[in-house]
């Protein structure tokens, strides 16, 4: 099985121009925050990517005990082609994010402080037990120019690029894996299971989102291998018009992850390199 690509193949060779992405933070009534991000250089932004930490709105409530995992956000059409390209000088709202922080464990000074914490208006009670909102401290960015140059936190960029190179594992993991099928006209349970469990494979806790990101691939063809009708005895399977279908969207989807800027091959090709 192709391993999957880890975060430390990559952050070394992550390189950036000066910072050309600006982001603002608007913490709402609701609890809610809307972040909005603006592009300061002289061409689009096609891709972006922010990571924030996570507080606690209510001071009172803070502890040295929280260990709340950072909010990471990518914007990418090479993965997501619904994602528009950001003009030059020009800002976007992002989907407002509302983050909900249980109660960390407690010792004897801090439930002292119980009453001033229920009586927070940042305070309240989730799947039984006391919360609190949560907030975001100041955004860091990294994303990809138009014309192929990288700007902003070079760490991010890094998982941002990682998350595209995992995703064309999946791409072509699946691919491989259909065509393989519908040349030996493979049992629809056993087809099903194999999917199923690359999918699993790609959720481990211990895995960060950007090596989950390709799980998402198998788990389509899953569901779509299972709606499938019924076929007459005999009938080959996976059907020959499905595997040409989903071959056809797969490999359309390889050429955008492959032509993307900066290129995937040179990104990662500076590792090999001991001029670099």
């Amino acid at each position: 099985m192709k391993a999957v690509i880890s975060v430390a193949s990559v952050l070394a060779c992550a390189l950036s121009v000066d910072a050309q992405i600006a982001t603002t933070l608007n913490r709402l009534s609701d609890g809610s925050t809307e972040i909005k991000i603006r592009n300061t250089s002289t061409v689009s932004l096609t891709a972006f990517a922010i990571s924030a930490n996570v507080i606690r709105e209510n001071p009172v409530a803070r502890s040295a005990a929280d260990h709340n995992a950072p909010f990471v956000a990518y914007y990418d059409p090479a993965i997501d082609q619904t994602t528009e390209p950001l003009p030059p000088n020009q800002e976007r709202a992002l989907p407002r994010v509302t983050l909900i922080c249980a109660s960390a464990p407690r010792n004897l000074a801090s439930a002292l402080r119980g009453e001033e914490e229920k009586n927070s208006p940042s305070s309240l009670t989730w799947a039984g037990r006391s919360a609190s909102f949560c907030g975001l401290e100041q955004p860091i960015a990294a994303g990809v120019l138009a014309d192929g140059a990288t700007t902003g936190d070079a760490a991010l960029l890094a998982r941002l690029m990682l998350r595209r190179s995992n995703m064309l594992l999946a791409v072509e993991t699946a691919l491989e894996t259909l065509s393989d099928a519908g040349g030996r006209n493979v049992p629809r349970d056993r087809l099903i299971e194999q999917f199923r469990k690359m999918a699993d494979s790609m959720r481990r806790w211990y895995l960060p989102p950007e090596q989950q990101v390709g799980s998402s691939v198998y788990q389509s063809i899953v569901g779509k291998l299972m709606n499938l009708p019924e076929e007459l005895v005999g009938s080959p399977f996976p059907p020959n018009n499905f595997v040409a279908e989903e071959t056809g969207m797969l490999n359309r989807q390889r050429v955008i992850l492959v032509g993307s800027k900066p290129s995937l091959a040179a990104f990662n090709g500076s590792l090999s390199d001991p001029s670099n």
